[in-house]
């Protein structure tokens, strides 16, 4: 009996209200939280920062959770002998006559059973843990609550991983908080992550020859004058997998060099002109005063055509030719 129902007497009770209490940290059994808690309903020793957190953690908490209806009916007047007795695991006061009234119960062999009597001496109380009740509404609400948070976290994970394996050359390019763009010899390309969820409708690109727009649902990204001038015709844009994908085809590039330029003059030290320098590829200078540019341009893929019909003279590593 003293197993399931563990009881004081009246003298043990007497000194455990002038006992000095020390208050332990209050915090989430399951995660530690400490802000937002709630007291569990049954047992009122756990706290926790959610249903969620509470639902988790029951297979652990079943079995030290119990009702105390003693230390329930005790809360509002006497808190500090309530808090002792469910934190000792105390379930009632009783009297010498009440515990052997118990015991010849859970002795005999005919008549009320103990349990019968200790529930016709002491109402609700009931050692025995009763499990969490919900009802059908919440735990489908909690259910398609874990199935969006299972989803959102692995899009994130993918989303994250998609956009790192967007690599950028040091030297052909920048990886900012905003955005990304590397170059090689024929294109300048440039990747934004789209927020989760995000319609293609809401994704607006604008080329023209010397000017960029780009925003997303509705706030500008990247707005402004280009370093050079592009072709419109070769170059586009498209969404996948998460990812804002432009290709602008450098007008001035190598096969298609303007008048009086080189390869050097193709290289992009940043997107739009007069661009912050945590956007900008910063060249060293040589003897001559010019800058130099990087030899790792030299060896880039590039296409000999330029634009949406390229063939495959391209090549990566050192540069060919087209025959």
């Amino acid at each position: 009996f003293f197993s399931f129902f563990r009881s004081i007497s009246r003298a043990e009770a007497m000194a455990a209200m002038h006992t000095p209490e020390t208050l332990e940290a209050k915090e989430c059994a399951n995660c530690g939280a400490t802000d937002g808690l709630g007291k569990c309903s049954r047992c009122h020793s756990a706290y926790f920062c959610s249903v969620k957190c509470q639902k988790a953690y029951w297979p652990f908490h079943k079995d030290i959770c119990r009702r105390n209806d003693f230390a329930d009916a005790l809360e509002a007047t006497e808190p500090k002998f309530a808090r002792w007795m469910r934190k000792h695991g105390k379930q009632a006061v009783l009297r010498d006559d009440e515990v052997d009234r118990l015991e010849r119960a859970g002795n005999a062999t005919s008549g009320f059973s103990r349990q019968e009597v200790m529930e016709s001496m002491y109402g609700r109380a009931n050692p025995i843990p009763l499990q969490p009740s919900y009802t059908a509404e919440e735990r489908l609400a909690v259910a398609h609550r874990d199935e969006d948070e299972a989803v959102n976290r692995r899009a994130v994970t993918d989303r994250e991983r998609r956009w790192a394996s967007v690599e950028i050359p040091p030297a052909l390019g920048v990886s900012t908080t905003a955005y990304k763009w590397k170059q090689n010899q024929t294109f300048v390309e440039i990747y934004f992550q789209l927020p989760t969820n995000l319609p293609t409708r809401a994704v607006v690109v604008s080329i023209e020859p010397r000017r960029l727009h780009v925003s997303l649902d509705g706030a500008d990204k990247l707005s402004g004058e280009l370093l050079k001038e592009v072709d419109v015709d070769g170059s586009t844009w498209f969404v996948s997998d998460g990812l804002l994908h432009i290709h602008l085809l450098k007008r001035n590039r190598r096969g298609h060099y303007d008048d009086g330029c080189t390869n050097n003059d193709t290289f992009w030290t940043s997107v739009l002109y007069k661009a912050p320098a945590n956007e900008s590829l910063a060249l060293p200078v040589g003897n001559t005063g010019y800058a130099i540019v990087p030899t790792e341009y030299f060896s880039s893929e590039y296409e000999f055509d330029g634009g949406p019909n390229a063939h495959a003279y391209k090549k990566r590593g050192k540069a060919i030719k087209a025959r």
